[in-house]
């Protein structure tokens, strides 16, 4: 539980940087999809975004990635926004790219991949909402 807690600690304060980039897996054009709605709410609070999904495409008029290791470095935060089955992947592919830490999304994980995602190199958050935590941080005063 200390690990859940020094990453989510570590993302605030990612997130009070716009310069932070942060790769969208499972972005969506789908307006009602928490995929569309969470990379809209980054991009309008000026992060780096980058849209992931899997048919590629654009999203919000912005190229799509296929996967995570076609998203140009470095991805300081990698957002998962797919189903649980689908995540596992997402864990495989962020532990194979070398990224430091993902935020896992209400709906994005299971028992198993908490489990998978614990054993796995990087940090990770889950059972927060980035959305939320963006906009606390950026409404902290910058040191």
């Amino acid at each position: 539980m200390t690990m859940v807690a020094s990453a989510l600690a570590e993302a605030a304060v990612l997130l009070r940087d716009t310069k932070t980039r942060i790769a969208v897996v499972g972005a969506s054009n789908d307006p009602v999809k928490y995929g569309n709605i969470i990379f809209k709410d980054l991009l309008r609070h000026g992060y780096q975004v980058f849209p992931v999904n899997s048919k590629g495409g654009t999203i919000a008029g912005r190229p799509a990635f296929r996967s995570l290791a076609d998203v140009p470095k470095p991805i300081h935060i990698v957002d998962v926004v797919t189903p649980p089955d689908a995540t596992r992947q997402v864990l495989k592919d962020a532990a194979a790219a070398g990224l430091g830490l993902l935020w896992l999304q209400d709906g994005s994980f299971d028992g198993t991949v908490l489990l998978e995602a614990e054993a796995a190199p990087f940090k990770t958050v889950h059972h927060a909402c980035i959305m939320v935590v963006a906009r606390q941080a950026m409404s902290e005063p910058r040191p």
